[in-house]
């Protein structure tokens, strides 16, 4: 039986690989659209959420999808795996990385909440209520996954390298792409978003490959001449 019969087979994957590329685009859209920022403490963070509502919410949705978009698309990407060499890491870290993903998607709302508090508290009520909900061991739980984000994109692009899916140069432009988020400043929020090019040409490269696989599968074995 053709194994392509299910359209699911099609489908799903292909699905994928889209997520993955409009989940790069949204995520960099996100970061551009950012509220621009005045300083690093938790009192600047929380007046340019309330400067401007629209800034803020265009951007926690952008960004909210790109990270849901992306985090689906990974779970496709060990089907590029092809034996046993990188197989594993490629498993464990597509499952981790969609899970941390996911949760950042879930944690956008706290934008909503904070650019609430902004507008209708003194700052300092607002930064003490922001501290007191984020300090709730649960609720970083949820949706504070912190550098295991990192670690599961490196550990799933390491598993495709290995496999020959991708050159090990994916590796180098996640960790360009991370360190761009994490120390790019964002008074001027086009910095960090083009910082995270790199990390994010490689998940937008990965959405290429599943949807050509998935092409070459749907076509089924090139007929050998007699």
């Amino acid at each position: 039986m053709n194994n392509t019969s299910n359209p699911a087979r099609r489908v799903l994957p292909y699905a994928a690989g889209v997520s993955l590329i409009a989940g790069a685009a949204f995520f960099f859209a996100g970061l551009a659209t950012s509220p621009p920022s005045t300083g690093d403490d938790k009192a600047a963070y929380l007046q340019s959420l309330a400067a401007d509502p629209f800034q803020t919410q265009l951007s926690a949705l952008l960004l909210h999808y790109g990270n849901l978009l992306m985090g689906a698309g990974l779970l496709a990407l060990p089907l590029l795996v092809r034996g046993r060499r990188g197989a594993v890491m490629t498993l464990v870290g597509a499952l981790l990385g969609a899970l941390t993903l996911l949760e950042m998607s879930g944690a956008l709302l706290s934008d909503w909440f904070h650019m609430e508090i902004g507008r209708n508290l003194p700052v300092e009520q607002a930064v003490a209520l922001s501290d007191k909900v984020l300090a709730h061991p649960a609720q970083q739980l949820a949706f504070s996954p912190g550098p295991l984000v990192s670690v599961a994109l490196l550990l799933t692009f390491a598993g495709l390298a290995r496999a020959g899916v991708l050159g090990w140069w994916a590796i180098g432009g996640i960790v360009l792409g991370y360190a761009g988020l994490l120390f790019m400043p964002y008074d001027t929020p086009i910095l960090p978003a083009l910082g995270t090019v790199p990390m994010l040409a490689v998940m937008a490269v990965a959405g290429l490959r599943v949807i050509a696989r998935t092409r070459v599968d749907a076509a089924g074995p090139v007929p050998v001449p007699a």
